[in-house]
């Protein structure tokens, strides 16, 4: 009986502490490359360009994506001569964003053009080839208030021209009918008045391969948008969609022979009284749609009080859903049990365990105690620590602590995730 627990960190005093591997950097390969001193000097001579040729009071900005990036070097052109992009923002002028393009030159760097960006604020940059010939594209998403709008740039020769515009609640770049090229997908939504999904292609100019524009757009936003692999072979886009504060509902879309298709509609069998990222949770490469279930004996219970699993289910490349993963998660995110696929509908919560006290998991054919965790004060943990029970961490002024057939890893690896509340929620 295989289990393993992840442990969320709270920000609080005396809080678990973790440690975060980041995936910044400065200057994208080759440049990245370079050993010390090498590296240190071309950042320095670079930066030292940037901010000689940026306007006096102006300010390097980042996407409000998840890239910490904020100089983006690269062979645009493929010429074999690097290229460099920043943006940045002026204050108290009509545009106030920015785009900058150097291209390096035996004597260091050379302003080759600099363009306006349309938004307040810089919501992503993708730096990809998505048309197809072997040159690096610049995908770059703007935004002003709720409204986004992405456009696709193309650099060459000294001279940038816009390829594609269009308005957006989050574009992905994929290959969804998985002919080699790289295609954008724009999902387009306004509450109650529209949904739609159009997937474009470059030939000689991007042209729509298709478009859906009959969602249900009855619902408040959605919080997740993902795509990938949503079976071994087959490449999709996974929509998770807020009814209200709390419920929410899934639907998936793959393409085939360049037409989008539902396979996973969006209504009763993917409805959550919470909300359930839809995501990769078992680490096989496969997206997953999560679903509450109460555990058995809860039944009559108040909804408020039952300590649900989750449990994640994949496409099964018809017209249906197979299990997949199960796990309980704590309401407010501050610890994760991982349970093996074969307990699923064989360990329950006992009907005693109170959410925000103590939990006891259980073999519901045997009765066993699977695992416990249980919320203490200082002078209860001082109690009980010898007995079998180990920190979990703290929330406040309590400690959490389990024991019972839990593994816990520190490898980082995909069996015990470490994320912190809320993490992997949102647009991205």
């Amino acid at each position: 009986m295989k289990m393993n627990l992840r442990f969320v960190s709270r920000l609080a005093a005396g809080s678990l502490l973790l440690s975060v591997l980041s995936g910044c950097t400065f200057i994208s390969d080759p440049v990245s490359r370079m050993k010390s001193p090498q590296l240190s000097a071309d950042k320095a001579s670079l930066s030292k360009a940037i901010t000689s040729m940026i306007p006096a009071g102006s300010s390097l900005i980042r996407p409000e994506s998840d890239d910490d990036s904020s100089i983006f070097t690269v062979d645009l052109d493929n010429d074999g001569t690097l290229e460099t992009l920043v943006f940045y923002l002026t204050k108290n002028e009509a545009v106030v964003i920015h785009g900058m393009i150097l291209e390096k030159s035996d004597d260091g760097w050379v302003k080759k053009l600099v363009f306006d960006g349309d938004g307040t604020m810089l919501d992503s940059v993708n730096l990809v080839d998505v048309t197809g010939d072997g040159k690096t594209d610049i995908v770059a998403g703007y935004s002003r208030g709720d409204a986004k709008g992405m456009v696709v740039y193309q650099y060459n020769g000294g001279e940038l021209e816009e390829l594609l515009t269009q308005p957006y609640t989050k574009y992905l770049i994929d290959d969804l009918n998985e002919d080699g090229i790289e295609d954008i997908t724009v999902v387009y939504f306004q509450r109650n008045d529209f949904s739609t999904i159009t997937t474009y292609q470059y030939n000689d100019g991007f042209k729509p391969l298709d478009e859906m524009d009959d969602l249900d757009p009855y619902f408040n936003n959605y919080y997740n948008i993902v795509s990938g692999k949503v079976a071994e072979n087959k490449e999709g886009i996974v929509l998770d969609s807020a009814v209200d504060s709390r419920s929410a509902y899934s639907t998936m879309v793959v393409m085939e022979n360049n037409k989008l298709r539902v396979v996973v509609p969006g209504d009763a069998g993917t409805f959550k009284d919470r909300k359930i990222v839809s995501e990769d949770i078992d680490g096989d490469g496969i997206i997953e749609i999560g679903q509450l279930e109460a555990p058995s004996g809860w039944e009559f219970f108040d909804p408020e009080s039952i300590p649900y699993f989750n449990a994640y289910y994949k496409w099964d490349g018809k017209n249906g859903l197979t299990f997949s993963s199960l796990q309980y998660r704590d309401p407010s995110d501050r610890f994760v049990i991982n349970f093996s696929p074969d307990l699923y509908r064989k360990i329950t919560v006992d009907t005693k365990s109170v959410l925000d006290k103590s939990l006891k998991f259980v073999n519901a054919e045997t009765g066993e105690t699977v695992a416990e965790v249980a919320f203490f004060s200082q002078t209860e943990w001082d109690r009980v620590k010898g007995a079998g029970w180990t920190m979990l961490g703290r929330d406040l002024d309590r400690i959490i602590g389990y024991r019972g057939a839990l593994e816990q890893s520190t490898n980082g690896g995909e069996d015990s995730l470490v994320f912190p509340p809320g993490g992997k929620e949102g647009i991205r």
